[in-house]
């Protein structure tokens, strides 16, 4: 970034410079030995004004020094401080990461969990279907059997009848009691 000079600055630049010129006629006048004494004073007074705009200078870089100390000091802190930041920074992305992969895996075992679960369920209920269409068959069998036991106890009621044999007209009732009591059991 460059400053355009300022009116003041240009001004005491100015006198400076104007100051030195004079300084340097005033010394080469010395060194040929041809200098008069309002001339010694006037050199006198450039050089004072020299010194002193010199220790101006010399304490304003002081000031200055100490300045850039004091903002090499802040920078410093700064640069620690982003340096704390950027490591928590690494630290969080790294926790986030770990926080994700656990996530990730959770729901990943809870995917796995629900998909056993909803297998076994569907295993259950086949097994419940086979189970079912297995007591439908058994019931059936059983029906056709209690159907086939009874038209054979008809069958010898009306055998023995033929026969002349003593009547039992209860042995049909009698088998379907006693399959209705092995049913109950």
């Amino acid at each position: 970034m460059t400053r355009t000079p300022r009116p003041r600055t240009v001004e005491h630049e100015h006198a400076r410079q104007t100051r030195r010129e004079s300084l340097l006629v005033l010394l080469a006048r010395a060194d040929r030995g041809v200098l008069t004494r309002p001339e010694g004073a006037l050199l006198r007074s450039l050089v004072e004004a020299e010194l002193a705009e010199g220790d101006q200078a010399r304490r304003s870089a002081g000031g200055q020094q100490a300045a850039v100390r004091r903002m090499q000091h802040s920078l410093g802190a700064a640069e620690d401080a982003i340096r704390e930041i950027e490591a928590e920074r690494d630290r969080l992305a790294r926790d986030v990461a770990t926080l994700h992969d656990a996530i990730n895996n959770a729901a990943r075992e809870a995917f796995a969990e629900r998909k056993r679960h909803r297998a076994e369920e569907s295993a259950e209920a086949q097994r419940a279907d086979r189970a079912e269409a297995e007591l439908v068959k058994v019931r059936e069998q059983l029906a056709e059997a209690e159907a086939s036991a009874l038209r054979y106890a008809n069958w010898l009621a009306d055998a023995q009848r033929a026969c002349g044999a003593p009547n039992w007209p209860a042995l049909p009732e009698t088998i379907r009691d006693r399959i209705s009591a092995a049913h109950a059991a």
